[in-house]
């Protein structure tokens, strides 16, 4: 009984130092596979730094965009204003030019 014991013990052993090696193994190969060197680290910088200003002025020039259009959008609004006044003045000569038409209307008539 006391050699299974033993045995079962340098099994246990064994599969925990295995293990062991291996998840020490795993984050060396995986430490190496990222290569963060210093000169990678700047790279990568470099590029988000590129990428930030890229964005930034395609941002200003959304910007723009929308100040153009907001003009825009307000020119048209004022000259909607005026046609629309002169659309209510229009409909005021009308009405005005069909009373004087059933006044001379009237006369006639008679």
């Amino acid at each position: 009984m006391e050699e299974v014991a033993v045995k079962l013990f340098w099994v246990t052993v064994g599969t925990t130092g295995s293990l062991v090696v291996g998840v020490v193994s795993f984050l060396i190969r995986n430490a190496i596979s990222k290569n963060a060197t210093k000169e990678n680290v700047n790279a990568k910088t470099d590029l988000l730094e590129k990428d930030i200003s890229h964005l930034t002025k395609e941002m200003d020039a959304c910007e723009t965009k929308f100040a153009i259009l907001h003009k825009r959008i307000s020119d048209l609004r004022d000259s909607s204003k005026e046609i629309y006044v002169s659309k209510e003045l229009f409909h005021q000569t009308i009405k005005q030019l069909n009373e004087k038409l059933d006044t001379i209307l009237k006369f006639v008539e008679k």
